[in-house]
């Protein structure tokens, strides 16, 4: 099969980039091909086109020999892939882990009843129900902001390229590198046993945990504005990243604002904090 012409709503001149859409595909006239059918054409090519890609899934590629080879091309070689992780098809996590090792742009969904795994729970998805046309609209919405995001040259963070910089921060000569790993690994730590713990029925207080451990940090002085640049990335939700940035860092010559201020009461649950935590 030749590749698609453009979507209504296509940029003017003929969109020239290419998108490579991992996805479960399922046997003709199933289920699983009809709503990844309809996510093509209801979601992923209207906003794409609008952003000048061509979206192509594997089953449409028109090209000889071997099918998997070509597949791996595109994920590697494409500016942009998108991933539907519906259904958990192990192809589209082993396609998908290739891309993350590359940390080249990639934007996940799944189907809006679906939980992702562990390992990439933390990563920005966009969650849409194909039969609800209110979703629709959201998911497009959401998947034309992650776009315009990447467009803007937003940095990659994979579960991968996370554990990368972490051993080059705790390899570094520098000591206050050393001490950022530090930093990171502790919150990872919390975060992770956070993310357990809501499967167990957690509490508010399990989440003033961490929130209380970083603004300490802050008061202490011990947190800079690259810190927060790590800190806040594209694999962090929208309200870990409004708290973060609202936390006192040291910028330039510092001096400490908390020196002669005994460290406040911790704040009361119902008033700012939220029922789930901010990542």
């Amino acid at each position: 099969m030749s590749e698609p012409t453009p979507p209504d709503g296509a940029v003017a001149n003929f969109p020239t980039k290419p998108c490579f859409v991992i996805a479960p595909i399922g046997p003709a006239g199933g289920e699983i091909r009809r709503r990844s059918n309809q996510i093509m054409k209801y979601l992923i090519r209207p906003v794409l086109g609008r952003h000048g890609y061509v979206a192509v899934r594997g089953d449409e590629m028109d090209q000889g020999g071997l099918i998997t080879s070509h597949i791996l091309t595109r994920i590697a070689n494409d500016p942009l892939v998108i991933a539907d992780l519906t259904d958990a098809n192990p192809n589209v996590y082993y396609e998908l882990a290739v891309r993350h090792v590359l940390r080249k742009p990639f934007i996940q969904l799944i189907d809006s009843a679906q939980r992702l795994p562990f390992d990439i729970a933390g990563l920005r998805t966009i969650h849409v129900d194909h039969r609800d046309l209110d979703s629709v609209e959201d998911a497009k919405a959401a998947l034309s902001r992650a776009i315009e995001s990447i467009h803007k040259g937003e940095p990659i963070e994979t579960p991968m390229s996370f554990a990368i910089e972490l051993q080059d921060l705790r390899t570094s000569a520098n000591p206050e590198e050393q001490g950022l790993a530090q930093i990171l690994e502790a919150v990872k730590r919390i975060q992770r046993d956070v993310q357990v713990s809501r499967t167990r029925g957690a509490s508010v207080e399990d989440f003033m945990s961490l929130r209380l451990f970083v603004e300490r940090l802050a008061q202490e002085g011990r947190l800079t504005d690259d810190d927060i640049a790590t800190l806040v990335t594209r694999t962090t939700a929208g309200p870990f990243d409004d708290w973060a940035n609202s936390l006192p860092i040291k910028s330039g010559a510092f001096e400490d604002p908390w020196a002669n201020t005994p460290p406040p009461s911790p704040p009361s649950v119902s008033s700012n904090f939220d029922e789930e935590p901010p990542f």
